[in-house]
C-alpha cells in the first residue's frame, strides 16, 4: 500500500470523469488525487523538516497547510529567525511553489483561543455549505487566532463571494486571501 501512495503521489492525473473524455486533473480549476496526495506530503515534509532543524519549533505552535503547491504557514514562534527560517525550509520541499509565511513571533495562544478559531471556521465553513453560489470544497478555510485565511483554486467570483461569507462571521479579526485565481 505505501509503495502504492508513493507511486501516485506525484502523479496529476489518475481517473477519468464518469461526464466525460477529459481526464481529472486536466481543468485548471480543479485538483486531482495526485495533487492532493501532494499537498498531504507537502504538510508533512515540511512539518518534519523544521523539527529536525532546530528545538525551537519543537515548542511552537505551528500549522502547515498546503492547497495546490502553495503553502500556508500559521502558528506561533518564539524568534524571528525561527519565523524567517521557516520560509526557507518550506521552499525547499519537493512540488512546493510558493511559501506564505504568517507565523508570529510570540508564545502559543490559548486553549480557548483555539476553541474559538474552531468555532469561527465551523460557522464560516456553514455558511459556504448553504450558499449555491460557492463549492465549499474548493475553498480552504484556516483561522488561527482571530484571522481567516481562505486558500484555493477559484475564479474571482467565488473568492469574492467566500471573502463576503467570512466578513459577516462574527469574531472574524481579519481576512487574508491566499487563492490561486482560476481567470
Amino acid at each position: 500500500t505505501l509503495a502504492l501512495v508513493l507511486t501516485l503521489a506525484g502523479c496529476s492525473t489518475i481517473v477519468s470523469k464518469a461526464t466525460g473524455d477529459r481526464p481529472v486533473g486536466t481543468d485548471k480549476t480543479e485538483r486531482s488525487f495526485g495533487r492532493f496526495i501532494d499537498d498531504e506530503l507537502i504538510e508533512t515534509y515540511v512539518g518534519a523538516n523544521l523539527l529536525k532543524a532546530d528545538p525551537g519549533y519543537e515548542t511552537a505552535n505551528i500549522s502547515v497547510i498546503s492547497f495546490n503547491g502553495i503553502v500556508l504557514l500559521v502558528g506561533q514562534v518564539r524568534s524571528e529567525t525561527l519565523r524567517n527560517e521557516a520560509t526557507v525550509l518550506a521552499n525547499q520541499v519537493r512540488n512546493v511553489k510558493r511559501v506564505h509565511n504568517e507565523l508570529t513571533v510570540s508564545g502559543p495562544i490559548s486553549l480557548p483561543a483555539r476553541t474559538n478559531d474552531s468555532w469561527l471556521k465551523t460557522k464560516i465553513k456553514s455558511a459556504m455549505l448553504t450558499n449555491k453560489g460557492i463549492n465549499p470544497l474548493e475553498v480552504k478555510v484556516v483561522v488561527e487566532n482571530g484571522i481567516v485565511y481562505l486558500m484555493g483554486l477559484v475564479g474571482k467570483p467565488q473568492a469574492d463571494l467566500a471573502v463576503t461569507i467570512a466578513r459577516q462571521t462574527y469574531g472574524v479579526q481579519k481576512i487574508v486571501k491566499v487563492f490561486e485565481y482560476t481567470n
